[in-house]
C-alpha cells in the first residue's frame, strides 16, 4: 500500500506562538485536503479505486493519506520493464490471465479475461511523487491562508 504522510515544523513560525496550534492544524488540514485532490487528479484511472485517497489518520502534527488500492505500488513505482531480459511469466499454467481495463486493445474471451504467455510488466507513472511536488509548491500559500483565516 502506497501512504502519503505530511508533517508540520512549527518552528518555521516563531511569532504567533498563541495561535500556532489553530493555525498549524489549519494549514495541515489545508494542505492534505490539497494533496487529496492531487492525488485525485493524478492517479490513472482503470476502474476508479485507485483514486479513493482518503484521511487514514490525523494528529495535531501529521496526516496520513491512504489508498484502499493495494495494487497502487504497481502503477505508481512500475513493475520493471525489461529489454532483453526476464519477463514476467506464469507461476503456473501456460498463461497469465487478467481481467482488463480500459485501454486493453487487446483480445478478451467470453469471461472478460484477457492471456497472456508473459509481459515486459508496467513502468511507473510516479503520480504520488508529483502530487507531492504540486502540494510542496502551494505549501507557503496554503499556511499564509491558514494564518489568515485564523488570526481574523
Amino acid at each position: 500500500m502506497v501512504k502519503v504522510i505530511i508533517n508540520v515544523d512549527d518552528s518555521q513560525y516563531p511569532r504567533i506562538s498563541d495561535k500556532l496550534p489553530q493555525i498549524k492544524q489549519r494549514g495541515l488540514k489545508l494542505t492534505g485536503q490539497d494533496m487529496l485532490r492531487n492525488l485525485g487528479l493524478n492517479s490513472p484511472v482503470d476502474h476508479g479505486l485507485l483514486r479513493q485517497w482518503f484521511f487514514a489518520s490525523t494528529s495535531p502534527e501529521q496526516i496520513e493519506i491512504r489508498t484502499p488500492a493495494k495494487y497502487a505500488i504497481f502503477p505508481n513505482d512500475g513493475t520493471g520493464i525489461y529489454k532483453g531480459g526476464s519477463v514476467i511469466k506464469p507461476k503456473k499454467g501456460k498463461a497469465l490471465a487478467f481481467k482488463p481495463g480500459k485501454k486493453w486493445k487487446g483480445p478478451v474471451n467470453k469471461d472478460g479475461y484477457a492471456f497472456l504467455k508473459y509481459s515486459k510488466g508496467q513502468k511507473g507513472q510516479h503520480f504520488v511523487e508529483k502530487s507531492i511536488k504540486q502540494t510542496q509548491g502551494k505549501i507557503q500559500e496554503i499556511f499564509i491562508k491558514s494564518v489568515n483565516e485564523v488570526i481574523q
